[in-house]
């Protein structure tokens, strides 16, 4: 679990690292930032559960780091749009590019 976590922590900061890049060239960024954004809150909270389940009972008491990270993270999938409509705003990106193919 310690290993997954690592590659998931790894991978959240290559894909900031890249959004970044895109925002720092002027570009909205849009698709960018929506995909990050989906992308790393998932990814935090896999490792956030990894770590309850490592520590066991332990890692949901109150004034735990573990338990505290595992509150904000799940709330962090709700800031700047919840993780659904990043998705859907996604696939309708998706869709409008497979038809502009298509015509």
């Amino acid at each position: 679990m310690l290993a997954e976590n690592m590659i998931d922590l790894q991978q959240c900061e290559l894909m900031i690292d890249w959004c970044a890049g895109v925002l720092d060239t002027g570009s909205l960024g849009t698709v960018e930032s929506s995909m990050t954004k989906v992308a790393v809150s998932e990814a935090l909270m896999r490792v956030a559960d990894k770590c309850v389940q490592v520590m066991g009972g332990t890692g949901v008491t109150d004034k735990t780091i573990v338990e505290t990270m595992f509150r904000e993270i799940r709330a962090f999938r709700i800031y700047d749009g919840p993780t659904e409509v990043h998705k859907w705003s996604l696939a309708k990106k998706l869709r409008r590019d497979w038809k502009a193919v298509q015509d």
